[in-house]
């Protein structure tokens, strides 16, 4: 009896008839009290109908009785599903302790590291699932994306072709190879992809985004705008899409760039979310009292007051309101003691001129907690310069050991380098679709490529990452080994890069003081250099200075000379600029950041 009654229920459920299968086993609960297999559906009834906590304890019953790889696996994503991540971790080994080869708990943990980011963890759970099931298609797909977060675009490609050669209307698999076809450079192809998946997954905001995206990337301005007007409309209240959309809206120079935000104002006003990126754009814009108006606004009309002041600080001291700036720091950490805003407080402090050993102080306190945070160290520098600690600010800066110039060597087919250089030069032409400079990177008067430039598989980019890899493994290779200090002892011998980008300055283009947030180790490769930079000061990049104003300004302590064909190396930590251009001749660069790889 209790066993035809059990099967009612799962009928109930396979049919999504979560409220009859919840009744049906409430009848029976006392007959069921010591089933697992009765726990375990009424587990499935409680989640069905969004009652997580009864579902948890009917899941915790049941493996209590009996365990079993398919309850613990179901608890594991019911975890999961709350972002539970070390509970899910643990049912989920759990569940493949008992049954290595129960595909659910293996696929679906391998998901929980891809979302998680464990990226290679998460290969190693989709792998171990195909060695069960080669042609299991979400298997197939998740390893494909995991593939394609590391940086693997080719077995991402394989793998997701592989999956739509069986079923060609796979959403997943067309998002996730069009994703891939627009990082390797196949714009046309990799908007057909996604162009197809939006169709069939008209709902799909990720798709929707990374269609916009392409669009970008293939020059097709009008589309890209359109289809981001579409995720807004969808999601208005999403920051990111915001963010996104006026990035792209800016360097084509639409007359629509920062709209969205003011609508999400109206909508939501005083709201962080949108008042302090919109402020910081506008400063970026070099409209500080624009910027003002917006974050003053929104503390008027009861926005959170520590976020609101932290960004109100940094605009008015680079507004030179030394003064003001510092009372609304101290307000911000006041509301809200944060990394954020006590990093803003010691840059307010320095700015101003006020007690610079309670910056070092506060920073000192910064990077013990975040070691990794290449800004901080920046920062932490500037603080030492401030304080007269000359020998750790040189033992932070020794640009005669950090800073390495090497000239790369011609590769194969070309009778020169000034042969091999054209052609890079000539193919990255092609890459410069923007109208302007982006407001929130370092340049003026000029622009830059759109994405990671070395994912791109071109013959100039592949030949340009050989050329400078084989320059960039001696100097790593030469670095000091000290454990105790922050930047040597990341040292692995290895490396990656992890982003890269071309940069053509104009007259009177010039990067600001600035550092790499992403990298452990910068570069910047000279391609074209005018004539007049052979004379000291037009186009050197300089280091030392900080990117941020101040009433006792530090100026720079250290230039070199940019060489066609060269490349100049450092740690991402080092504040840097460069002087402008006065020349109608461009400068072309290439740009990338480099992080140690793990043994």
């Amino acid at each position: 009896m209790l066993a035809q009654r059990l099967q009612q229920a799962a009928g109930f459920l396979q049919a999504n008839n979560y409220q009859q299968a919840l009744d049906a086993l409430t009848e029976i609960e006392s007959s069921g009290a010591e089933s697992a297999d009765f726990w375990q559906l009424l587990a499935l009834a409680h989640k069905g109908l969004g009652q997580l906590k009864d579902a948890e304890g009917s899941f915790l019953k049941s493996v209590q009785l009996l365990p079993q790889a398919r309850v613990l696996t179901n608890l594991a994503n019911l975890y999961r599903q709350q972002r539970r991540h070390k509970e899910a971790e643990t049912r989920y080994q759990q569940a493949l302790g008992l049954d290595p080869s129960h595909l659910p708990a293996r696929v679906n943990y391998g998901q929980l590291l891809l979302e998680i980011k464990q990226l290679k963890a998460s290969a190693q759970q989709f792998s171990a699932a195909l060695a069960y099931r080669p042609e299991h298609l979400n298997a197939q797909i998740g390893l494909a994306q995991a593939s394609q977060k590391l940086g693997d675009h080719e077995t991402a490609l394989a793998l997701f072709r592989k999956v739509l050669s069986v079923d060609e209307n796979n959403t997943a698999a067309l998002n996730g190879l069009g994703i891939s076809l627009k990082t390797l450079g196949h714009g046309g192809e990799a908007v057909l992809k996604l162009q197809k998946a939006h169709q069939l997954a008209p709902d799909s905001a990720e798709v929707l985004l990374n269609l916009a995206s392409a669009l970008a990337v293939a020059d097709r301005s009008e589309e890209a705008v359109a289809a981001y007007e579409a995720m807004l409309r969808r999601d208005p209240d999403n920051p990111e899409l915001h963010d996104y959309f006026n990035g792209y809206l800016g360097v084509i120079r639409h007359p629509d760039y920062l709209r969205s935000y003011d609508a999400a104002l109206e909508r939501y006003p005083g709201d962080p979310r949108f008042a302090v990126p919109l402020a910081r754009r506008h400063l970026l814009g070099n409209r500080g009292q624009d910027a003002i108006h917006v974050l003053e606004t929104a503390l008027s009309q009861g926005g959170e007051s520590s976020s609101l002041n932290c960004e109100l600080s940094h605009v008015l001291r680079e507004q030179g309101e030394f003064a003001q700036a510092l009372e609304n720091a101290r307000s911000a950490v006041k509301a809200n003691p944060s990394p954020g805003s006590e990093r803003e407080l010691a840059t307010t402090i320095m700015a101003a001129g006020a007690d610079y050993q309670e910056a070092q102080a506060l920073l000192t306190s910064l990077v013990e907690r975040f070691p990794l945070d290449q800004g901080l160290w920046a920062l932490y520098t500037t603080a030492l310069r401030y304080t007269d600690n000359a020998a750790a600010y040189r033992s932070l800066v020794d640009y005669d050991t950090m800073i390495q110039v090497r000239a790369i060597s011609c590769q194969q087919d070309y009778a020169t380098l000034a042969d091999f250089l054209d052609f890079i030069r000539q193919s990255l032409l092609g890459l410069h679709i923007t109208k302007q400079h982006p407001v929130e990177q370092s340049l003026l008067h000029g622009t830059q490529t759109l994405d990671d430039l070395f994912s791109r598989r071109e013959p100039a980019i592949e030949q340009l990452t050989a050329a400078l890899a084989e320059q960039l493994t001696p100097v790593i290779a030469a670095l000091p080994k000290h454990t105790d200090h922050p930047f040597y002892r990341r040292n692995t011998g290895e490396f990656n890069f992890s982003d890269s980008w071309s940069v053509r300055l104009w007259r009177d283009g010039f990067h600001k003081n600035h550092f790499h947030s992403r990298g452990w180790l910068s570069s910047a490769f000279y391609l074209t250099v005018p004539p007049e930079v052979a004379q000291r000061g037009e186009g050197w990049i300089k280091f030392g200075e900080p990117g941020f104003r101040t009433r006792e300004p530090l100026g720079a302590d250290y230039w070199v000379k940019p060489i066609e064909g060269a490349l100049v190396v450092f740690p991402s930590y080092l504040w840097h600029g460069t002087e402008p251009l006065h020349t109608a001749s461009e400068r072309m660069t290439v740009g990338y950041d480099i992080l140690p790889a793990s043994h």
